[in-house]
């Protein structure tokens, strides 16, 4: 499901599509997790990475359609 991509971002797939990719924000202390389509634009914001996940889950169809066409 998820690819390491970088220091700082994972790509998810879901299936063989690859979805968003899911990075901690720069900085100290908690950090919330940003989802981040394909092109880098950001999506969501969320507390932990699970929640970023279980997000991506629910709004897959969503990200696809918008990024793909």
């Amino acid at each position: 499901m998820a690819e390491y991509i970088g220091k700082e971002a994972e790509e998810i797939w879901v299936g063989d599509v690859h979805v968003a990719n899911i990075r901690q924000e720069n900085g100290h202390g908690d950090r919330p997790f940003i989802v981040e389509s394909l092109t880098g634009k950001e999506l969501h914001t969320a507390a932990d990475r699970h929640s970023a996940e279980v997000w991506i889950a629910l709004h897959s169809d969503t990200i696809t359609e918008n990024e793909l066409g």
